[in-house]
This record gives structure tokens, sequence and C-alpha cells, in this order.
């Protein structure tokens, strides 16, 4: 049951955060979490690959609450500031009782709506609304979620109008981003991110997250075209096509109104790791992989571990290649009590409940995104429409193949030795293994240790 502010009542105005330190472009450090091999604890099997014993790749960067220095996903896909701070207590502006439960493509966090200042880089926001977790489940090693999406899709934002009425929910819970901008209007409304690539046996690598300007290196970025945000609740683009081996894959008709006939839309969500597209345009990808082998019971594809194919999104008019690395990656594991390696889609089925998210088709997440440096722009003014724009950073793709080849190549002779897809799949499942892929979308962190699952705020 929602109940009112402890420590705010009847005073409402006077909380409100309207400085900033810096008007500057500010850049922070992007880390990333885990690495590009999954080693299960349990054998390898169709319809099951046991427990993985490492979360996927995950984007964290640095902030500070209330006096706390804390390590958070960078995650376009949600909204909020969410937090699980194991106890430990940042020093409050501001504080009420209103529980509330926000729930993420895996894992969700209970607690209640509290606030305080929060740094980003050089930029300080007085008294950031956040949820401040006293119970969770599947957050990884993370202290929380750093939500870079909109107020439309801010469950504290929700529940603070029904709590407090929406000219105070307006005022108090605006989202970190919002937030930021409403303060210092003569800042740029919009952040840019590169994911970077670990070479799949380590896991940190440099990445870019820049607040209010653009990266040195990518300063072409603001001639991109752009690409209207067409959902209030996400980053969601018109995707014009997606093409395998030159091919253009066609749609089921958009979900979304007003979406031209042949064209999706799709969420740009740093979130989840494993990007989710409907069945038929992940079996179009990795069928054109020779010797890939389809395994029914756990609805995901084996493929050779040395085998790639090209695949492309096209937005805007501009094609967009996806490196080879970021459409497989290697699982260790057993076979008949012998360790071997395997190769796992890293696209895969989308499974969400179309009656529980709206504003997009498909996801792209990290291994679409690692492939852009992408402007994420919030529009100068709260009538403006939000846009994204973006340029590759996969220009060549027959540099990108022999990057594969030599990287995948150099993984491989760390592992144990590969099986054949058809080996696996054509093998009876024994052992009671259970139906479960390998593992699903993850959360991304700009720092570049990857983080299980987690993104997407509904």
């Amino acid at each position: 049951m929602l109940s009112v502010f402890t420590s705010l009542a009847g005073a409402l105005l006077s909380c409100l955060f309207y400085s900033v330190a810096v008007r500057g472009a500010s850049s922070f450090s992007v880390d990333v979490r885990g690495h590009g091999v999954r080693l299960v604890d349990g054998p390898i099997a169709g319809g099951s690959v046991g427990v993985t014993t490492s979360d996927g790749l995950s984007y964290t960067t640095n902030i500070t609450l209330g006096g706390l220095n804390l390590t958070v996903i960078l995650d376009t896909g949600s909204s909020d500031l969410v937090l699980d701070l194991q106890g430990r207590q940042p020093i409050l502006t501001n504080s009420t009782d209103i529980q509330i439960t926000q729930a993420f493509g895996k894992g969700e966090v209970t607690g209640d709506i509290d606030f305080a200042e929060l740094k980003l880089g050089d930029f300080t926001i007085d008294s950031q609304a956040f949820l401040n977790g006293v119970e969770s489940a599947d957050l990884g090693d993370t202290d929380g979620i750093l939500g870079m999406s909109f107020n439309t899709d801010s469950t504290i934002q929700g529940q603070l109008a029904e709590s407090l009425g929406e000219q105070a929910a307006n005022k108090l819970g605006n989202t970190p981003m919002p937030a930021l901008f409403a303060q210092d209007t003569d800042l740029p409304h919009l952040f840019d991110v590169q994911l970077a690539r670990t070479s799949e046996l380590e896991s940190t690598a440099p990445g870019v997250f820049i607040i209010g300007g653009h990266d040195t290196n990518f300063q072409n970025v603001s001639s991109a075209p752009q690409l209207p945000s067409v959902a209030p609740n996400h980053w969601s683009l018109v995707m014009d096509s997606m093409k395998v081996n030159g091919k253009a894959f066609t749609f089921n008709a958009s979900r979304i109104a007003g979406v031209p006939s042949g064209k999706v839309v799709a969420a740009l969500d740093t979130g989840f790791s494993l990007p989710p597209l409907p069945a038929p345009a992940v079996d179009a990808i990795y069928s054109s992989i020779p010797g890939a082998a389809f395994d029914a019971e756990g609805q995901q594809w084996f493929v050779p571990c040395d085998a790639s194919t090209t695949l492309s999104f096209v937005f805007g008019g501009q094609e967009f290649f996806v490196h080879p690395l970021d459409l497989s990656y290697p699982i260790a594991g057993t076979i008949n009590g012998a360790k071997r390696t395997a190769c796992l889609n890293t696209y895969q089925y989308l499974t969400l409940d179309p009656d529980d998210f709206t504003g997009f088709d498909l996801i792209l997440g990290d291994a679409f995104l690692r492939n852009v440096y992408a402007s994420f722009n919030y529009g100068e003014s709260s009538s403006s429409q939000a846009f994204v724009q973006m340029v590759t950073t996969t220009p060549d793709m027959t540099t990108a193949l022999q990057e594969f080849k030599t990287e995948r190549a150099a993984t491989l002779s760390q592992l144990p030795p590969t099986v054949e897809p058809s080996a696996i799949v054509n093998r009876s499942v024994t052992n009671g293994s259970r139906k479960s892929s390998v593992f699903g979308a993850s959360v991304i962190t700009l720092a570049i240790p990857l983080f299980s699952l987690l993104c997407l705020l509904y």
C-alpha cells in the first residue's frame, strides 16, 4: 500500500533540485564486466547447457550518491536510478515510505523512494529520486542500475504521482537525465555511448560515455541522420531492414502504429547483452552459417566456432555491419565426461510477452551497440522529439572477418577441444537436464564487465 512522504510533507517546493556544478560536457569511465566465454557447470547438450558460472557482459559506470561511491549498470532500456546498497546508508536529502518494486527483463528490486545528492562526473543533481532497495534478486555484482530513458517509463514518477499528485511528481521525480537537463538548459540535452569490445578471454576495455558533447574521435556523429524515437517510453527507432549476406529479411508488420510497411521498430538497449529478435529473424541469421545446427528443445543455435555470416541492420538509409565476434560466443562444458567447447548464437529468440511490453518490435542490445557510436538526444525542449544519431565502428567487414578468425583462434587455443554442432543437437539429453538456454539477455555497464540479464524495465 502506498503511503505519503514522511519528511517532505508541507515542504515539496523546498526540495526541488535546480543546480549543476558545471556546464561543459563531461566524460565518464566505462567498464565491462565479464567476457565472451561462458563456463557451464554441467553437460553441453541439446536443450541443456547446464548452469553458467559467469555473468554475461555488462557495461558499468561510477557515480556518487549521498557520499557513497557506487558502480552501476548504464541502461538505456530503463528510466530510474535503482539501487541495492546492501545496508550502506547514503546521506539523504529527503525520504519517503512509498514502497515500490521495479521488475526488469531478469531480476527485480523492492524498496522505498528516497532522495540524495547524485554526482555524475562533473555534474551534481542536488536531490535525485531513487529506489532505495531493501530486497533484490538477480542484480549481479553491481550496486544497481542507472536508467537512461524517459520520464514516461518511470515507476518512481508514476508512484509519486499516485501518492502526491502529478505536479509534485513532475517536480520531484525526474529521472536522472531529464533532471540534469532541467537544471542546466544551456547543456546540450544528449549523451553518447560507445561500448568497447574486450577480447573473449579478457574482461576490461575502455568505453565511451559522455554527457553534453561528443568524443573527439566521433565528432562526425553530429552530421549523421537524426533517427526519431517513435515511442515515449524507449529509445525506439524505425529500422529499414536487416540483411543476412546482403539479402533483406522480411519481417511481419510492425506492432507500432504508423510504421511503414516492411519496416519494424528496434529498441536500443544497453541493458541487454544478447539481442532478442523474432524467432524467424534469428533462424535466418544462423541458418546461413554452414554447419550450424538448431536445438529445438533449447530454442537455440549451435554454430561452428570458427564460422560466421554477414549481418547488418539499416537505419535511415545507413547500413551498420555486425562484427563476427558479436554473432556467437564460446561455451565450455562436458560431453560424455570429457571437457569440450561449443559456440552458441548471440542473437536470441524474443520471448517477452507482447502484452507486457510496448514501443518496439525487437531489441538491439550490446551485440549490436558495440558496432556503433550512438548519440542519444532528448531534444532541446519538452515538446521536441527525441532522436538518435549513429556512426559505424565496424566499417570494413574484410578486416572484421580477419579479426574474428585471429581472436577466435586465440580463444579456442585456451579452451577444451571444440565439438561439432550436430554432435550436440543430435545427442539425447540425459540426467534430467532442464530446458534452458545458456543465458538470456544481460545488462550493460559502461566499464566493460558484463552483468547478467537485467535490463528493460516494464
